[in-house]
């Protein structure tokens, strides 16, 4: 099995991994959107046997400390009740699908397999689906039974501030060129980056079907170093997901920074560069 298609399911593939027992999420969400948005956009229509995963009361902790960033990491406890409200088999498969702008499937399969869980994003998907002719249902499933789950965070790698502060590699900004450089920042305290980040727009980590890129484009635009240490972060810890499952689909393994520029702009200890890369 390629390093690709251990991130990754296509359309035509997913009916038959459904038929074999894998479970489907819809995680449907958009930065700024009023509470509920994703779920109702999920009863006017989504794939069949998808089952709606809440990205903000689910794969979101509780925001406590602005430090830890706009979306902390859930902890355990946190994901069993919500997935097992789902009727989550742990022992089971998993895909999950958004639309691919948001990349919110990025975040949910990150938090998913940071408690050890198996995972793959629908590539391109709700999208996808609609135009290789897939049907779509509406409508609230009927809720499942409750099942018990016992999760184990960490099965990830992630940094955090002082980590990040020394990392010994490459650390990439996925945000937009702009909010790196520190010309514009629409939501957080400062703007620029963390020193010595490189950036990497995570927009262009996509084709123009919402598809991940291929190899050959992943490769030039990540453009790095042979064997270097990797991590990435991204404005509030949804997006950079996304960048760890690019780099996981070429076989590199990423630490995600989860306090994002969010928890790192809110520590005024902390240093601020802004501009282009050295």
């Amino acid at each position: 099995m390629s390093a690709r298609s251990e991130v990754l399911i296509d359309v035509v593939r997913l009916p038959d991994a459904l038929a074999a027992g894998a479970q489907l999420l819809d995680v449907r969400w958009h930065l700024g959107e009023a509470p509920g948005t994703g779920h109702r956009e999920f009863t006017e229509g989504h794939i069949p046997g998808a089952r709606f995963l809440d990205m903000e009361n689910v794969l979101t902790g509780p925001t406590t400390d602005p430090t830890l960033g706009r979306h902390p990491l859930p902890d355990a406890a946190r994901l069993e009740a919500g997935l097992g409200a789902l009727g989550i088999d742990a022992g089971r498969p998993i895909v999950v699908y958004d639309l691919p702008t948001a990349f919110v499937a990025g975040r949910a399969w990150w938090v998913l397999r940071w408690v050890g869980l198996d995972v793959r994003v629908l590539d391109g998907g709700l999208p996808a689906w609609v135009a290789a002719g897939g049907e779509l249902e509406s409508g609230d499933p009927e809720p499942p039974e409750p099942t018990p789950l016992h999760l184990t965070t960490g099965q990830l790698p992630t940094i955090y501030a002082d980590e990040a502060a020394r990392f010994d590699g490459v650390l990439i900004d996925v945000r937009a060129a702009e909010r790196y450089r520190g010309e514009v920042e629409p939501i957080d305290r400062v703007a620029g980056h963390v020193p010595g980040a490189v950036n990497r727009p995570v927009a262009g980590f996509c084709d123009a079907t919402g598809h991940l890129a291929p190899a050959a484009d992943l490769d030039a635009l990540l453009d790095l170093p042979l064997n270097a240490p990797v991590a990435v972060y991204c404005g509030s810890g949804v997006s950079a997901g996304q960048a760890v499952l690019a780099l996981a689909s070429l076989g590199i393994e990423a630490a995600l920074y989860p306090p994002a520029w969010s928890g790192w702009s809110a520590d005024p200890s902390r240093p601020v560069a802004t501009g282009s890369e050295p």
